[in-house]
């Protein structure tokens, strides 16, 4: 069977799984012809792989599939990506297994032998479906997003990093790794600021918070501003050397910046057994400050 050519501004991209050849390739025929990139596999275990590879927006699915069934697979899909559209095809025999299918997360079903325009307008239908809850997905991240973040800077803000905080010591507990936190505190930030005001000063801040982004490992270790000209970094895996090659490139790395007299004061602590969240937070902002009296510009490690 001729397919048309896929049209370079494709709706959307559809995935169909069928274990039935001539129904894939009409169901193909259909969407492209329609507008839809189209992909196809023919077992559950197939349309498995392809939804978490080739992320499609939206899958067309048989109940009566060879290996695992289309409800099996149609729950493992939304394991994978919960707001994911599927519309499911039964035979008037399966009718119960598709009203199953719905209660499962299946967000319609179409019946074989199916009319084309039928099957197209569930198609569009379901896909608008689709891209609202995207949408919404997305909306929702960047709210969740920015209750995290500061605005400044872009770093985490000081309520997420007590957040993290705890659930990196849970993790520390069970895996029984290496922790180190340091805390920073920018030495003659206040002179600066009162000198060159507050849109200079702000500038110091956010070009801060791009040196500890890209002075940590990116995906391992977090940076935060803990406030005002505060910041602090968990560094996770680090032990107490590591850490403190991270912390002299910080270091170092502010200094050379060009900010008239600014540097940076760091108090560095690993975690110990003894400790608890506050008595490491301590451990290291007692360190800052020893690093602060004595001159600053320096980092100073927490002795117990």
């Amino acid at each position: 069977m001729e397919v048309p050519s896929v049209p370079h501004d494709a709706k959307g991209k559809a995935l169909v799984v069928d274990d039935a050849q001539d129904t894939r390739e009409i169901i193909q025929k259909l969407l492209r012809y329609e507008g839809y990139d189209v992909i196809m596999a023919s077992t559950g275990e197939e349309g498995v792989s392809k939804a978490k590879e080739e992320k499609p927006d939206i899958i067309l699915m048989d109940i009566n599939l060879p290996g695992i069934d289309g409800v099996e697979a149609l729950r493992k899909i939304k394991e994978n990506n919960p707001i994911q559209c599927v519309i499911m095809l039964t035979a008037y025999a399966t009718l119960d297994n598709a009203i199953q299918a719905l209660k499962e997360g299946a967000s319609d079903f179409i019946k074989k032998p199916f009319e084309n325009e039928h099957l197209i307008h569930i198609v569009n239908q379901t896909m608008e479906k689709y891209l609202t809850l995207k949408e919404k997905q997305k909306l929702e991240e960047e709210v969740r997003r920015l209750s995290i973040t500061d605005d400044l800077t872009g770093l985490y803000n000081h309520r997420h990093f007590f957040k993290t905080l705890e659930a990196e010591l849970v993790r520390r507990e069970r895996q029984r790794t290496s922790l180190s936190l340091l805390m920073f505190d920018l030495d003659n930030f206040k002179n600066y600021n009162d000198r060159y005001g507050h849109l200079e000063g702000d500038r110091v801040l956010r070009k801060i918070g791009e040196i500890i982004k890209n002075s940590i490992r990116s995906n391992v270790d977090s940076g935060y501003r803990y406030g005002g000209d505060e910041f602090a970094a968990l560094l996770i895996g680090a032990t107490r050397d590591q850490a403190l090659q991270i912390a002299e490139r910080i270091r170092t790395t502010i200094e050379e910046a060009g900010f008239e007299k600014i540097t940076v004061s760091i108090g560095l602590a690993e975690f110990k057994e003894h400790f608890d969240l506050e008595g490491f937070v301590k451990a290291a902002d007692d360190a800052l400050y020893q690093a602060k009296h004595a001159g600053g510009n320096q980092i100073q490690t927490a002795n117990s």
